[in-house]
């Protein structure tokens, strides 16, 4: 055997060798479950079956962390107490966003499981900080960056690691007036994963969860945020900015933004689309309301949020795809692949997210419009993702593993289509970059 053969043999015995040890961790309690079927595990229901079964079977496996929960922080300025019976309102808000995630769980076949809250005495646990600065201008929706180092400095002198931790900050940053509001607060996620995240949402005295429901007294507010003042009803009101809480907490777990295919946009409208505009509004009887996409549910499956605990490690993933490829069908492109990793993947998801007019580029504020499609991964480390829906013009698909640990990885690959038809050259060439390579003699 050659010096070159040497090495590609040991490179072999490795990578198959990595691949097995997978399979043999879990191959006693996998011997109870129904055999591997593609033809079954096209299907969400049967996707959501596995999904559960492989994370169960690994979390048996590992050790127990410490309880991980959301870090709830109240935050209002120097001159300014918190907003008229803000604990009590976002012990109600915070509840009712766990009532939406166990249900929509439980819905796509993951059982009664949601966001781990950290309580006192039963109730929500919020980290209340009081900032430098007065209320006179020096926080505005552009102080995300501001009112993350203060809060930071808070929590460390409380023991708490903010690095470590997923943590929602809500602003007391507006005033109300009768039925005018004034909003200033910053609204938004400044970056996540499955370690820690952060994002922002605002308080007013008229966000409660009652206010969702069918209103008899008909109010309408006037709310001014980054345009003159508009009128608003009162379910209105509480739909948008308390959808858009949600929609941010999903941010801060790492989610990002995706369009609800066709088929699932009967349900209403996708969470992390524009679902913090349709937030509860079923309860009104004003159309339908917001839902998670299987992909934001798999993803938060197995967050350590949603675990209630860390069953991983801070090490990063050592991930491969030992084959990657992609062929046109009918309408629609067909992703197969074999991919290795150093902790389980437990599914594989597709963001098609098309190009728009003006666009540069892709990622942050230009997904809105990515669907999602996923697959389980097979004993045999193998994944098969049918993206249907196509659409013109050019697209990233960003394929993304989502790992038993909660984190991810994501390989960027694209393509263009003009009059129906699909070009796949680029993907190709990027797909060679893709697939590990043995190493060097």
């Amino acid at each position: 055997m050659t010096k070159n053969h040497l090495v590609y043999a040991l490179w072999l015995t490795g990578l198959f060798g990595f691949a097995n040890s997978h399979d043999l961790r879990g191959s006693e309690i996998r011997k109870s479950h129904p055999p591997f079927d593609w033809s079954v595990n096209q299907q969400q229901a049967s996707q959501a079956e596995w999904i559960l079964n492989e994370l169960t079977d690994w979390r048996k496996t590992r050790p127990r962390g410490p309880l991980k929960a959301l870090r709830v922080v109240y935050f209002h300025p120097s001159d300014r107490p918190p907003l008229k019976n803000h604990l009590e309102r976002w012990n109600g808000i915070m509840g009712d966003m766990q009532d939406f995630y166990r249900s929509e769980m439980e819905r796509l076949g993951y059982g009664k499981v949601t966001l781990t809250l950290e309580k006192e005495e039963g109730k929500l646990k919020m980290h209340q900080v009081r900032g430098k600065s007065k209320d006179d201008g020096s926080y505005t929706y552009k102080s995300g960056g501001k009112i993350r180092e203060e809060v930071f400095a808070s929590l460390k002198e409380k023991g708490i690691d903010p690095n470590l931790e997923t943590i929602l900050i809500v602003c007391g940053l507006s005033k109300t007036e009768g039925k005018k509001v004034t909003i200033y607060s910053p609204y938004y996620g400044m970056g996540a994963n499955h370690q820690r995240g952060i994002c922002f949402t605002a308080d007013m005295e008229w966000l409660s969860v009652e206010g969702l429901k069918p209103d008899p007294s008909k109010t309408i507010l006037q709310v001014k945020e980054h345009r003159g003042y508009e009128p608003f009803s009162l379910g209105r009101f509480n739909t948008v900015y308390l959808g858009g809480a949600i929609h941010e907490l999903g941010h801060g777990l790492s989610l990002p933004h995706n369009l609800a295919t066709k088929r699932e946009a009967l349900r209403g409208t996708a969470l992390m689309g524009a679902g913090n505009y349709t937030y509860r509004k079923e309860w009104r009887k004003e159309g339908k309301g917001s839902f998670l996409t299987h992909a934001s549910a798999v993803r938060l499956l197995a967050h350590p949020l949603f675990g209630g605990t860390v069953h991983g490690s801070a090490i990063a993933n050592e991930v491969d795809y030992l084959d990657l490829n992609a062929t046109q069908g009918n309408d629609s492109i067909q992703i197969r692949g074999r991919i290795r990793s150093s902790t389980p993947i437990l599914a594989m998801i597709a963001y098609n997210d098309r190009e728009n007019k003006g666009q540069r580029g892709y990622g942050v504020n230009k997904d809105y419009d990515a669907t999602t499609w996923t697959s389980v991964v097979s004993p045999e480390n193998e994944f098969r993702i049918r993206i249907g829906e196509l659409r013109e013009g050019n697209h990233e698909i960003r394929l993304v593993s989502v790992h038993a640990d909660g984190s991810t990885t994501t390989k960027r690959l694209h393509y263009s289509r003009n009059e129906g038809n699909t070009d796949l050259r680029k993907m190709r060439r990027q797909i060679d970059n893709v697939i590990a390579k043995p190493p060097s003699p």
